[in-house]
């Protein structure tokens, strides 16, 4: 049996090393294999062209090679195949971390530092906020969310989350969930965390409306997907309010073009879509796994709702 793996990474090559390494009695193979696309029931993906899916006439399971699969539901011709996505709790540790550090860039003032530093000022100290005395909330409640949102509880931050739909399990911190809650869980937050996932639903979801309910100084931090902003509401917003921050690590389009007006605004963070990087070893080896259960099984199910994109 042969599965497809196709992915336009740098580290495409480290990738289909491992892959091999721990499907070894299966044949991963690649377009340059010229492979009889009719044979293949899997494929291992990120991004893999419509003209190439519309070969997969057989195709019974898709793997995402990440957390999002909005580069599989949006292709023309998918045609609701299953798929599992990417739950690594490694890229959750990863995820985590890059929030705790904009957070604190934000809490204790360094990017105030960092700026008199380059005029070689000494500032006065600025007395940062108590942990407890911060109110971050987690726009999208799902595997990372729920991850990061339990490590800034651990440190000791006031956290609320948002989903839509009504929680199903319990949450170690209080879950808005109907659409009217919206405005009563965004407008006393420090710090708004999204966590979105590409859907119709989520699409510009933050606009003028949202933060226009957010406090005039507040951070917010988009580490879910571009497309939930809509920049140009975004960019007026930041214009006007000098002391709201936020902290991008995805945007509508990337890279980011060098003459966007992201790069010239002294209120926000720019990072190039790497707060949850996939570590290759572990992703591989939850690929595996997954793939052995469902083998085991022989229920090809999907972990995906895909009524919902995600």
């Amino acid at each position: 049996m042969n599965i497809l793996f196709y992915c336009p990474w740098h580290d495409q090559d480290r990738w289909l090393i491992e892959l091999r390494k721990k499907f070894k009695d299966i044949n991963i193979v690649t377009l340059n294999d010229k492979p009889d696309f009719l044979k293949i029931k899997y494929a291992i993906i990120w991004e893999l062209p419509d003209k190439i899916y519309k070969k997969l006439k057989n195709i019974k399971l898709l793997f995402s090679m990440g957390a999002g699969v909005d580069h599989i539901t949006n292709l023309p011709s998918y045609n609701r195949i299953p798929i599992i996505r990417l739950k690594d709790p490694l890229m959750a540790e990863r995820m985590s971390n890059h929030v705790v550090s904009q957070v604190l860039q934000y809490q204790l003032n360094l990017k105030i530092y960092m700026e008199s530093q380059k005029k070689n000022q000494w500032l006065d100290f600025i007395e940062p906020v108590p942990n407890s005395n911060l109110l971050i909330g987690i726009l999208g409640v799902g595997y990372l969310g729920t991850n990061v949102g339990n490590t800034l509880l651990n440190l000791g931050y006031k956290i609320h989350g948002y989903k839509f739909n009504k929680p199903v399990k319990k949450y170690n911190f209080k879950i808005f969930y109907q659409k009217n809650d919206l405005k009563k869980f965004v407008k006393n937050l420090d710090i708004l965390v999204s966590i979105l996932p590409a859907t119709l639903k989520t699409n510009n979801m933050i606009n003028k409306d949202i933060l226009q309910m957010m406090k005039k100084k507040a951070l917010l931090i988009n580490v879910g997907r571009g497309l939930s902003i809509n920049e140009k509401d975004l960019i007026d917003h930041l214009i006007k309010n000098k002391f709201f921050y936020v902290s991008l690590d995805v945007f509508n389009k990337e890279p980011l073009s060098k003459n966007h007006p992201f790069w010239h605004l002294s209120n926000v963070t720019i990072t190039p879509h790497v707060a949850s990087i996939t570590a290759i070893n572990s992703a591989v080896n939850h690929i595996y796994k997954k793939y052995k259960n469902l083998k085991k099984n022989k229920i090809l199910k999907s972990d995906v709702d895909l009524n919902k994109g995600y």
